[in-house]
């Protein structure tokens, strides 16, 4: 057994070993460094925002300006062979707006292509009643080619119906106007024809008819239209959005009112105007948020024989009045007998 003497020398042992063991470890952490407080890092939020919006801006001023080409193919049994391999230039939705000085960034791309006619499917001006309808005369008459069909139909902003009270959702999607206005008489003098209500274009003694949706009996007759036999082009303004076989089958009971088609060619949308990547466009008036991109542009078949194209176009209109990943297009319709 330890004694109390024995016990009091074990303790102080024992304390003095730990005094020795503390200094020990003191003196090798006096040479650590000792960790500052962690650092926030939100300061960085602000400047990265800001540069995100300034790449945002410069991304959409730049393919606001830029035009590009959607080449399109339509193959179908009815193209005559004469039409096998022709190209149609569709331009539509300028609303007023000018690409460079009197449009010669527009007109050094169009004179760049090689296209066999023009198709303008309406929204020339920026409104009815601006009076700019010297815009698309004058870019015509700048293009190179000129002893080629060009033919055109109205949007909404070209033309302010006399009776707005009873107009129909789909009264912009081919306008006739009784009386012509100030732009139809300067386009008839520079050789330009109205579509409506059936106009031929023709290629060594074959010819391709393009119409809207109304049947003129007499007009029909003029030219010898026969839908089963010939190849013929819808154009609208806005595009055509209802089954056309269940639609024809309603209007067409006891006679015949409208018309069938190969082909629909329209605008109208602008693409949606604001589109997302892997999305599309987000908003189309008419067709919601996040609308089938059959809807909004491009090339389409409707499954019962029929295809329909709606061209992007060059310009905007209303909110928020410009283009976002959805920059001006012209398009170049090629037709392929097949």
């Amino acid at each position: 057994m330890f004694n109390n003497k024995s016990s009091r020398k074990l303790s102080d042992a024992i304390r003095e070993y730990r005094i020795k063991r503390k200094l020990r470890k003191d003196s090798k952490n006096r040479f650590k460094m000792i960790p500052d407080k962690k650092k926030s890092h939100k300061w960085i939020i602000a400047p990265v925002v800001f540069v995100l919006l300034f790449v945002l801006i410069v991304y959409t001023l730049y393919d606001n300006g830029r035009i590009v080409v959607d080449y399109v193919t339509v193959t179908h049994s009815q193209v005559p062979v004469s039409f096998d391999g022709y190209k149609i230039l569709q331009i539509s939705d300028i609303h007023g707006r000018k690409f460079g000085v009197e449009n010669k960034n527009l007109v050094e791309v169009i004179n760049s292509l090689e296209y066999d006619m023009i198709l303008l499917t309406g929204d020339y001006m920026s409104s009815p009643e601006s009076g700019d309808y010297w815009d698309i005369i004058d870019l015509l008459d700048d293009l190179d080619k000129k002893d080629i069909p060009v033919l055109y139909i109205l949007g909404e902003s070209d033309y302010t119906p006399t009776k707005t009270s009873n107009l129909s959702e789909n009264w912009n999607m081919c306008i006739y106007p009784k009386e012509k206005n100030k732009m139809m008489e300067y386009f008839e003098d520079i050789g330009v024809k109205f579509v409506y209500p059936i106009s031929t274009v023709e290629k060594n003694g074959e010819v391709i008819f393009f119409t809207g949706i109304n049947y003129v009996e007499n007009k029909f007759d003029e030219v010898n239209f026969d839908v089963d036999k010939h190849f013929s082009i819808c154009v609208t303004h806005k595009p055509i959005d209802y089954d056309v076989n269940a639609r024809l089958a309603e209007v067409n009971k006891t006679r015949l009112h409208e018309v069938d088609y190969d082909l629909s060619v329209s605008g109208h949308t602008h693409g949606g105007e604001i589109r997302l990547p892997l999305l599309g466009a987000v908003y189309v008036e008419g067709k919601g948020v996040f609308p089938q991109e059959e809807d909004t542009m491009g090339l389409h078949s409707d499954g019962q024989g029929r295809y329909n194209y709606i061209s992007p176009g060059l310009g905007a209109d209303g909110f928020p009045g410009f283009r976002f990943y959805n920059p001006p297009t012209i398009s170049v319709i090629t037709l392929k007998r097949g």
